[in-house]
């Protein structure tokens, strides 16, 4: 690999990272929205 490879691999996930992080945070707040309704509405919640 040359060295140029590896600058865009490296920029290449940089790029990525954001994209990644909002859909780990949105999958958390499905997950404490799930757990809201099971506390009020009883039973399985969304999921």
């Amino acid at each position: 690999m040359t060295r140029r490879t590896g600058w865009i691999l490296a920029l290449l996930m940089l790029g990525t990272l954001p994209g990644c992080a909002a859909v780990i945070v949105g999958a958390g707040g499905a997950v404490l929205a799930d757990e809201v309704v099971e506390d009020r509405e009883g039973g399985d919640g969304l999921f």
